[in-house]
């Protein structure tokens, strides 16, 4: 999973994370403009996405995850799996993005707009992958919604950020105490309004890539 790629391909491909970033704040505005909502909408539309440390989170989840899991918690070990999942599918859709926008000519500096963006999203054409990918975003809004406001997680969220650094396995570990944080501020009303419209957005924005998958749904 952790290969090496050209300059040329991680720089495109932090251009259309960018591009991909911007959209989301396009969409969700509100969210990123109220103050129980910020660093919510930032967590799942930044940070999760967030290229920093990234090579280092994807070597360690895959090399060492399967060692610690068992000590970890149901709740947490399944957060930290749809996350690597997530991230996994998330990779492999963001690369492919960056090598065909690179046969387009791309030269780095160059911003691409929304427009341009939602044409190679059509043009590479993965949208059963685009599915999925989806499907696991909107779990996991509500795992990680659900997992904050379980009352017994403020009473394990220290313990396991601890045990996780014992085990070396922090930074899997940590993008998962992000998400508790973000979340916990946000009453279920404003977290079901926010779910709502991810739901609704991500999915008509797919269908108006890919029509025949709202013909199968």
């Amino acid at each position: 999973m952790n290969q090496k790629f050209s300059e040329e391909i991680l720089a495109a491909r932090r251009e259309i994370v960018r591009v991909q970033v911007e959209r989301f704040h396009l969409f969700y505005y509100d969210f990123f403009h109220q103050a129980e909502t910020i660093e919510m909408a930032k967590f799942f539309f930044e940070t999760v996405y967030n290229l920093d440390g990234k090579e280092e989170w994807e070597a360690l989840a895959f090399q060492t995850y399967d060692k610690v899991k068992n000590m970890l918690k149901e709740g947490t070990r399944e957060s930290i799996e749809r996350l690597m999942e997530l991230n996994s599918i998330t990779d492999d859709l963001d690369i492919q993005m960056a090598k065909l926008l690179l046969t387009k000519g791309w030269v780095y500096g160059n911003e691409i707009n929304q427009e341009e963006y939602f044409q190679l999203f059509c043009e590479l054409d993965k949208r059963e992958l685009r599915k999925k990918q989806l499907e696991v975003v909107l779990f996991n809004l509500k795992k990680f919604y659900e997992l904050a406001h379980k009352p017994v997680s403020a009473y394990i969220i220290k313990p396991a950020a601890m045990m996780s650094k014992l085990l070396g396995v922090y930074p899997l570990f940590k993008k998962v105490e992000q998400g508790y944080y973000a979340t916990l501020p946000v009453n279920q009303t404003l977290f079901d309004e926010f779910y709502t419209l991810v739901q609704d957005k991500e999915w008509n924005f797919l269908y108006k890539a890919f029509p025949s998958l709202k013909e199968e749904s």
